[in-house]
């Protein structure tokens, strides 16, 4: 399938071209760079240029084949009559050079295949100030004598380009396809191809053809293994050429275990091989701190031999690799322990189990799941025991492949296990039921049991389910007091680090922030310390941030979001797809409502294509639902889709299920109806021992203008900590005295915590006190205010805000009703809507078309502002 490739990412190269073409100092511009990095179309977009700023323009192309035969390149100019080469060269000059009076710029591809008569050409076009020239000349390739003369008679600038950037390779293909793509598939694409345009729309029109790339709910998602086109593969092919036995050994090792230190390479490959594959540009060299690491000079090199070389050479290589890197220093470092498993299992070596259960350890540390699985499978198949039964289990679990880890750790013999191992064994089930199989009844029953035939001495694990299960559950008096007596450091680690989790989920949501952050980073202790545990780093960090939100501790909140985007760059998609995640929590919590959807909307839709079943889904499509209804775009269908990937083990997050559809009502008009739902979730939460949570309903509540939290709130400031207490108090109470400077006040006192989408409602308030006390300039100085701060939000479009703009004398029910007329309800759903009965809606209809004078309802709603389409 043929895509359009647009140029991207080469604004400076252009800049430079252009200007060096219109320098009357320099007779042209050289670029250089690797095969299918791009030379040719930056070349030719630049002669575009050119033409249409008024210059004639010539294109020729050097091949292998017209290298052999004097003028080849030019030949279409050299006319069919005979001639001595002297008289040719002259009648190839003056045609390449003719113009009605304008200007010339002669491109030449691939100049370093021109034969000698050819440069000659060029060379006379240069000493005659002809033309310009606009040379391509591919890195690794020698330049002829006469090439290399053309480009020393003249003062031509030299533009070394360089692969596309991962950023710039992502741009384009957003622009070929037409189309954002998810954060992974770009990832993948980008390691593959590493900027190489040709290499990368090869593979890309042929993923297309085949349907392996396919846009789904909005993003482009590639769900394929790399396969080289045809086409291509023999391009590589063609590029490698033929090689000597030693020099392929070289690269076959490589392309199935790179990267190599190359003293380790020393031991298993002929020294001089090595060198003459750098000489040809077959393999590079990278210093590190730890020496120097050997690669294939590009990943599809890598992916060419592997397809073509026979699989039991590949055995061999895998093993001779893992061989070596087992008496290496740095043998026991986490990487290469993962390495020397992963390339046994397809080797010629014998399985070691405790090797296999280290690595698949290691995997886990490096969030590579899948490849969890596999180790830890061929650890049970050599008879790695319980300990490798557990391992694959919860990365099968975390995989969203529940049934599979039940039968895993059914197969276990809990009769063989302590006592302390049957608690783990029952641990482990219970959380795979809990999350992955979507039954808390089921999981807090399978425990119960359990706890019945531990001895007290052992009741660690038990105890650390009860606290995940009563923090998921929304309760957390009850795992507060599961986890009281718990030393987490003495638990297995990965229990000890899903207890940190409860500890911050259930302190958090008490108002108990100092717990909550002490419970978080006893959790990243153990994460950090043990292998198995160290992708919980992600789940407790969600907890954290939560903990640090709800409390309106906003900028701590963005700088562990940001501190956790940097230790994910380096691991695999699915890190990187949670920590993009939790900066999108904490762009919502900041009040960056366009950041937020832009984070979280790929993350949301990449979870829902891949069938996850343990609720990360549910966790994420709520912000991203909550910071689409505040621009005022979230629809009903937004609340379906929520209410489909909805989780029953994620009952803690009921209050912002609650919140989101509060929002969402709120911004479609049916204020009333948000505010019932708003301090419902408020009540919920306060039965629940929720108080945090039940501070943010409150304060929410006072967004959309209620007002009937106030003492409740200022009971609540010695409950809960943080400063959000302190300004949802003083906004509930400003509001129901109608006092806009207090208003005024506490605007700026959330923004000072970092809570915008508050400070836009806090000012828009004002305003309207400030109206209704005929404080015209104050009134206008703060909605001048209030929708600054939503600009800067990414256009909130809050209730407060729309009815601190307009201008129109209506009461706060007329306001709500015209605007669900706006939105095309009528008068009957607006009345069921609102619970109200068709006439009472008629009537407020009825006088607002008479306070503004509008002669329809089409009218009257015209004079409403509209929210965001």
């Amino acid at each position: 399938m043929r895509l359009a490739w647009p140029l991207t990412g080469r604004l400076e190269e252009t800049r430079l071209i252009d200007a060096a073409l219109n320098s009357d100092d320099l007779s042209g511009v050289v670029i250089g760079g690797a095969a299918g990095v791009g030379k040719s179309r930056i070349a030719r977009e630049a002669l575009a240029t050119m033409a249409e700023g008024g210059y004639e323009t010539r294109w020729a192309v050097g091949t292998s084949a017209a290298r052999t035969l004097p003028l080849g390149a030019f030949a279409s100019w050299a006319g069919a009559e005979d001639a001595d080469s002297l008289a040719l060269v002259g009648r190839v000059i003056d045609a390449l050079t003719a113009s009605d009076g304008r200007r010339v710029v002669v491109g030449v591809d691939d100049a370093h295949l021109l034969d000698d008569l050819s440069s000659f050409v060029l060379s006379q076009i240069v000493q005659r100030q002809a033309a310009k020239l606009v040379l391509t000349t591919r890195d690794g390739a020698p330049l002829p004598t006469a090439v290399l003369e053309v480009y020393n008679g003249g003062q031509f600038e030299r533009l070394d380009l360089q692969p596309l950037s991962r950023d710039e390779s992502t741009r384009l293909l957003a622009a070929a396809l037409g189309g954002p793509l998810d954060p992974d598939s770009a990832r993948r694409l980008w390691q593959l191809t590493r900027g190489n345009v040709l290499y990368l729309r090869n593979i890309v029109e042929q993923e297309v053809g085949r349907g392996r790339l396919a846009c789904q709910h909005g993003y482009w998602r590639w769900t394929g293994n790399p396969t080289v086109p045809p086409g291509l593969a023999e391009l590589i092919e063609a590029r490698i050429g033929a090689l000597p036995d030693a020099v392929s050994e070289v690269v076959d090792i490589l392309a199935v275990g790179e990267p190599i230190h190359l003293r380790t390479l020393a031991t298993i490959a002929d020294t001089a091989a090595v060198e003459e594959a750098e000489v040809r540009g077959l393999i590079t060299l990278d210093s590190t701190d730890g020496g120097v690491d050997v690669r294939v000079a590009h990943p599809l090199y890598a992916e060419v031999r592997r397809n073509r070389v026979p699989a039991t050479r590949l055995r061999r290589l895998r093993g001779l690799i893992a061989n070596a890197l087992a008496v290496c220093d740095d043998r026991d470092d986490l990487r290469v322990v993962v390495r020397r498993a992963t390339l046994s299992l397809d080797s010629d070596l014998a399985p070691d189990p405790q090797l296999l259960i280290r690595a698949a350890q290691g995997a886990v540390a490096l969030s590579d799941l899948p490849l969890v699985d596999r180790l830890a499978a061929a650890a049970i198949r050599a008879g790695g025991g319980a300990e490798a039964s557990f391992i694959r289990a919860h990365a099968l679990s975390w995989l969203s492949r529940g049934e599979e880890s039940d039968a895993v750790l059914d197969a276990v013999r809990s009769a063989e296990l302590t006592d302390d191992g049957r608690a783990r064994l029952a641990f482990l089930r219970a959380s795979n039921r809990l999350w992955s199989l979507r039954d808390p009844d089921g999981a807090k029953a399978l425990v119960d049991v359990a706890a019945e035939g531990v001895p007290a001495s052992a009741r660690g694990c038990i105890d650390s389910y009860y606290a995940v299960h009563w923090a998921a559950a929304g309760r957390p008096g009850s795992s507060t007091a599961a986890s009281d007596a718990l030393d987490l450091d003495a638990l297995p680690a990965i229990v000890g680090a899903v207890t940190g989790w409860a500890v911050a989920v259930a302190s958090g949501d008490a108002g108990r922030t100092a717990a909550a952050v002490a419970g978080a980073r006893a959790g990243y202790r153990i994460a950090d310390r043990a292998f198995d545990a160290a992708h919980m780093r992600f789940v407790i960090a969600d907890a954290h941030l939560g903990a640090l939100l709800v409390a309106g501790l906003i900028a701590e909140a963005r700088q562990e979001a940001d501190a956790l985007s940097r230790r994910a760059a380096e691991l695999p998609g699915a890190a990187q797809a949670f920590s993009a995640a939790l900066a999108g929590r904490a762009a919502l919590g900041a009040g960056h409502l366009d950041a937020a959807v832009e984070l979280l909307d790929p993350v949301v839709e990449g979870l829902r294509e891949t069938g996850e079943t343990n609720g990360f889904g549910y966790r994420f499509a709520l912000p991203r639902t909550m910071a689409l209804a505040i621009r005022g775009v979230a629809t009903d269908d937004s609340l379906v889709d929520l209410e489909q990937c909805r989780h029953p083990s994620w009952r803690y997050l009921d209050y912002e299920f609650a919140l989101a559809r509060a929002w969402v009502a709120a911004t479609q008009g049916a204020v009333s109806q948000a505010v019932a739902a708003a301090l419902s979730a408020a009540e919920n939460a306060r039965a629940n021992g929720q108080y945090a949570a039940e501070v943010l309903c409150l304060q929410t509540a006072t967004q959309f203008g209620n007002h009937s939290g106030a003492a409740r709130l200022a009971g609540l400031r010695t409950v809960v900590d943080g400063p959000r207490v302190a300004a949802a108090a003083a906004f509930c109470a400003a509001l129901a005295a109608g006092d806009g400077d207090q208003l005024a006040a506490v605007s700026t006192q959330f923004e000072a915590m970092g809570d915008l989408v508050a400070a836009v409602d806090a000012a828009a308030h004002a305003a309207i006190a400030y109206r209704r006390k005929d404080l015209r300039g104050s009134a206008l100085g703060l909605a001048a205010r209030a929708e600054s701060l939503a600009h800067r939000c990414g256009e909130a479009a809050t209730p407060a805000l729309r009815a601190a703009v307009e201008r129109l004398p209506l009461t706060d029910r007329e306001r709500e009703i015209v605007t669900l007329l706006g939105a095309g309800l009528s008068s009957k759903a607006v009345a069921d809507r609102l619970c109200l009965s068709v006439r009472t809606v008629e009537g407020h209809i009825y006088r607002a078309m008479a306070k503004t004078g509008a002669g329809s309802r089409a009218e009257l709603v015209r004079l409403l502002p509209h929210r965001h389409d």
